[in-house]
């Protein structure tokens, strides 16, 4: 309160009457006197630059390639975690005031006494690296952060790899941030510096493997590799064998592979360097094989206009609505957008597959006869030439230059027992004409199928007899013959099979998974936990197997299993990401970007 007041009693020693003097202090008084401390730290820097330049109190004496400085220990320990350490060790340098200091430059060394003593703004592009360094070294945090400071306005093509490189080496964490996104966005500038000449194959595989990269293709990335090989082949031959690991080669056109790099004596001499070229041509070669591939060198780049994406074609909704919508779900985006819809109302039970990018849908209750392709390119559908024979429950792969359709159930055939197909039908992609080729060893209905090089597995399915079968067929597309050659380990309908880097899954509706080895012996390898669903759909897709909705009875399910086929572990998500869908296609593509614009809500629905 105001009426409050500290007494502080002083009495003078020649006073004799000991009167004291009393000072009244106000409460707000003291609380003002906070102030004094910049007032007191001015004057004190200020006194303590003036002995410094005149070497007045200096206890310490520092020797940087022969140059003296006389300085204040305690004003080095105050800013300096290096020399306050050094002056409370007990070294020599403590008693005997002299400190010789190695691996630092005089002029440095002037700057960061400058710094120390007066304050002043001494850094600039001649000295930032150098006292970057030097305050590392000595402790400086202060310094430490100007430096820093200063060289994040100076970031440029030219300077930001030994910008990354310094900011790395001394714990500069927002410089080597900017830097490296620099370094991402203005990779073909920066790749052709002399910097990157010089750089380490362990940096040049941390850019080339980094989704950020900003390029328009692969063939930029190959042809600044290529070009830091070449600056030193020699002493980069085993480099560039470590490289080729990390090269996205089946992203390229079929021109460069062939051309470029082919041909390259790294390539003819090296093994491993020719089977991941042969497997890049394979992707390009192998249009219908594409779904299948499972290689970390398949991956688009965050800046890439294509993108691969799960693609859900019509189906049922929860309320038994026929859908003709078509959804692309961007892994990358983490969002699902409308594509260009069905033209038709397929209904219930038709078959998909992808052909290159290209998707396409036959048969199917609605119109059995209908064969539907999807042209990424375009975003568009159009309809194709009718089936020869129309069906549903069936099944549809592609070969080489071909759509081949598999068994099925025909609405309109006389006889119940004939309803269940045999009839293997083709479909050229490039003639567009059908043509019966063959038949099934015993008609199914209901069934999944895969394909290894040019044969076609049948899993399970529904017989003439209605009776689930474990029979697992093969049909040769080059001799038209097909045979019985395995048994899966007990009946199974409305599976799904996958092929994930030549290796057969199959997901039955009970949960199980199975894989069908080279013996062609199919086991149980997994089981996902509580699955009972139907008409489900399944992808691969970076090494994992992606298991998306179904029904079982009334109920239409939305959560997402990914089975890793390496660990075989089961994964499960709930957040309802997916839509409300049954009996629909579930295919992946890759699609150009432009055409992932019209965002679909699930969640509204």
């Amino acid at each position: 309160m105001w009426d409050q007041v500290n007494k502080v009693e002083c009495s003078c020693s020649n006073s004799q009457d000991h009167t004291p003097t009393i000072f009244q202090i106000r409460p707000m008084e003291l609380i003002a006197g906070s102030s004094w401390r910049s007032e007191v730290s001015l004057v004190v820097y200020g006194a303590v630059e003036e002995m410094f330049h005149s070497g007045r109190h200096t206890d310490t004496e520092i020797i940087v390639q022969s140059k003296s400085f006389r300085c204040h220990k305690v004003v080095l320990a105050a800013v300096s975690e290096y020399f306050d350490a050094m002056f409370s060790s007990g070294m020599r340098e403590c008693f005997n005031g002299v400190v010789n200091l190695q691996g630092i430059e005089c002029s440095t060394f002037e700057s960061i006494l400058d710094f120390i003593y007066s304050g002043r703004q001494s850094i600039d592009t001649n000295n930032a690296e150098n006292l970057l360094k030097a305050s590392s070294m000595f402790r400086i945090k202060l310094l430490h952060e100007k430096c820093e400071e200063f060289l994040l306005k100076h970031v440029s093509a030219e300077n930001c790899i030994g910008a990354w490189r310094l900011a790395r080496d001394y714990e500069c964490q927002t410089l080597a941030k900017k830097a490296w996104a620099f370094i991402m966005e203005y990779f073909i500038e920066v790749s052709q510096t002399e910097d990157f000449n010089y750089m380490h194959a362990a940096d040049i595989i941390a850019m080339i493997n980094d989704n950020e990269l900003n390029v328009a293709n692969e063939e930029i990335v190959c042809d600044a590799v290529f070009r830091w090989y070449n600056f030193d082949p020699e002493s980069r031959k085993d480099s560039v064998l470590t490289l080729f690991e990390y090269l996205r080669l089946p992203l390229l056109s079929s021109e460069y592979l062939l051309h470029e790099i082919e041909p390259m004596k790294v390539v003819s001499e090296n093994p491993r360097c020719r089977s991941i070229v042969k497997e890049a041509i394979s992707y390009q070669m192998l249009p219908a094989r594409r779904p299948d591939f499972s290689s970390p060198r398949v991956a688009f780049r965050n800046f890439s206009n294509m993108e691969e994406v799960l693609v859900i074609v019509g189906g049922y909704n929860d309320k038994g609505d026929k859908m003709l919508d078509v959804m692309a779900y961007s892994f990358l985006q983490k969002s699902w957008f409308s594509l260009s819809p069905l033209p038709i109302k397929l209904g219930r039970e038709f078959a998909s597959c992808v052909y290159g990018n290209d998707i396409y849908v036959s048969g199917g209750s609605t119109k059995p006869d209908t064969l539907l392709q999807y042209r990424a390119e375009n975003n568009e559908w159009i309809i194709c030439e009718a089936m020869i024979q129309g069906r549903r429950r069936h099944a549809i792969v592609a070969v080489g230059e071909s759509l081949f359709v598999l068994g099925g159930y025909d609405d309109k055939a006389t006889e119940e027992a004939e309803r269940t197909l045999t009839c293997v039908l083709e479909y050229g992609v490039n003639t567009r004409r059908w043509e019966a080729v063959g038949k099934l060893a015993t008609p199914v209905r209901s069934m999944s199928a895969s394909v290894s090089k040019e044969k076609i597995f049948v899993f399970g399915g529904i017989l003439n007899d209605e009776k689930e079968t474990q029979m697992v067929q093969c049909f040769d597309t080059r001799l038209r013959t097909c045979y019985i050659v395995a048994d899966m380990p007990y009946p199974c309908k409305l599976c799904k099979s996958v092929v994930c880097d030549k290796r057969f899954f199959i997901i039955c509706t009970d949960g199980n998974i199975f894989e069908m080895n080279d013996d062609l012996r199919c086991a149980r390898i997994a089981k996902i936990k509580d699955f009972n669903r139907r008409r489900f759909g399944a992808i691969h897709y970076k090494g994992m197997i992606m298991i998306f909705g179904g029904e079982y009875v009334s109920t239409t399910y939305r959560d997402i299993f990914s089975f890793n086929v390496d660990t075989e572990e089961i994964t499960r998500f709930t957040d309802d990401n997916f839509p409300f869908r049954v009996n629909f296609g579930g295919l992946k593509i890759v699609l150009h970007k432009r055409f992932l614009i019209k965002e679909f809500s699930v969640k509204s629905e």
